[in-house]
């Protein structure tokens, strides 16, 4: 009998385990871009998988008046593979281009522990912590860590040449009304220490904990994107 009950129990952790950790499914989905109410443009994001390779891309644009006066595009690729439950990221891609400037960062996991890039035209080389992850699977990964119902979310971020260390506050749940429906959302915030800036994001429970808000404010100049819609595929 105690060797059922083990063996049970054991069923019962691997499932948990799996459930916890589930991949989030693939999507597409639009955003608004707004800041202090005014649209300055839009945002698509899609999340595909072929094999055991996936593709996140994301994708700014400007409209109106702010394309007229500044013609911005933010490009944002993450590529990599899945092991498991598990996002192993292998080349990112940051590309902001306007009618001013042409801005990049690209760079490769050469190992889980090597990254090489290039940052404005300028070749760098980082040793970083094993699980390091890029700006834009950050998304995805916070997606996994609230549908496990982590107490700590934790991650390392290469970016711009650097890593860096971003930590998230969970604060409660709350109901976000947009153009799209009503979402019972978890509420985050990057933890940072001193300054002006605020990143906020509002996920949805019902969506796999997908981020349908997103809020920076800068010392008071506050931009925010907003769900329009989202596809599961």
């Amino acid at each position: 009998m105690k060797i059922i009950i083990k063996i049970i129990s054991l069923l019962m952790f691997l499932l948990l385990t799996s459930q916890a950790h589930a991949l989030p499914k693939a999507f597409t989905a639009s955003y608004t871009v707004e800041k202090s109410g005014i649209s300055l443009g839009t945002m698509q994001s899609s999340l595909k998988y072929q094999g055991n390779q996936y593709h996140y891309h994301k994708k700014t644009k400007a409209k109106g008046l702010a394309a007229l006066l500044s013609g911005d595009t933010l490009t944002e690729n993450s590529d990599g593979i899945v092991q498991g439950e598990n996002f192993i990221p292998k080349n990112y891609l940051r590309h902001h281009k306007s009618k001013r400037k042409d801005k990049k960062d690209q760079f490769r996991f050469n190992s889980p522990t090597s990254v090489q890039g290039n940052y404005e035209g300028k070749a760098y080389q980082l040793r970083v912590p094993q699980d390091s992850i890029d700006p834009t699977l950050l998304e995805l990964k916070l997606m996994q860590s609230l549908a496990s119902n982590s107490s700590r979310i934790k991650y390392n971020v290469v970016d711009r040449g650097k890593l860096k260390n971003y930590v998230f506050q969970r604060l409660g749940t709350t109901t976000v009304n947009l153009s799209a429906g009503s979402y019972v959302c978890e509420k985050v915030r990057v933890a940072r220490k001193g300054g002006g800036k605020q990143t906020t994001l509002w996920l949805a429970k019902e969506l796999g904990y997908f981020p349908v808000r997103i809020q920076h404010n800068d010392d008071g100049d506050v931009i925010e994107a907003k769900m329009t819609s989202y596809k599961a595929l």
